[in-house]
C-alpha cells in the first residue's frame, strides 16, 4: 500500500495512456466513424483533394510542375512547361 501511495501518479499516467490507446485515439476517437466533421459527409483530406492543382510533366527531367508557376513555351500550338530555365533550353535545343 505504501508503493501506492508514493507512486500514485505513475499509476494515473499509465491509466491515462492505456485509456487513450484503448478508446483509439485520433482526432475523431478512434474507428471508422467521421460523423463529428461537417455533418459526416467529409472524409480527412477530401477538403484538400479538391483544392489540388492538376500537375503536368516536364518533358526534358520529368519533374511535375503546377502549369501555374511553371515556365511556359509555346511551340506549334503545343504548351510545354519546364521546372526551369535549363530544362527549357535543353528542350528548345532538340526541337
Amino acid at each position: 500500500m505504501k508503493f501506492l501511495a508514493q507512486n500514485w501518479w505513475y499509476l494515473l499516467l499509465v491509466g491515462g495512456f492505456a485509456f487513450m490507446m484503448f478508446r483509439g485515439g485520433g482526432c475523431c476517437g478512434g474507428g471508422d466513424n467521421h460523423m463529428g466533421h461537417n455533418g459526416g459527409n467529409e472524409q480527412h483530406g477530401s477538403s484538400q483533394a479538391n483544392n489540388q492543382i492538376e500537375m503536368v510533366v516536364d518533358p526534358v527531367c520529368g519533374m511535375h510542375v503546377n502549369p501555374e508557376t511553371a515556365i511556359k513555351q509555346n511551340i506549334d500550338g503545343t504548351t510545354y512547361y519546364f521546372c526551369s530555365e535549363s530544362c527549357r533550353s535543353s528542350f528548345l535545343r532538340q526541337h
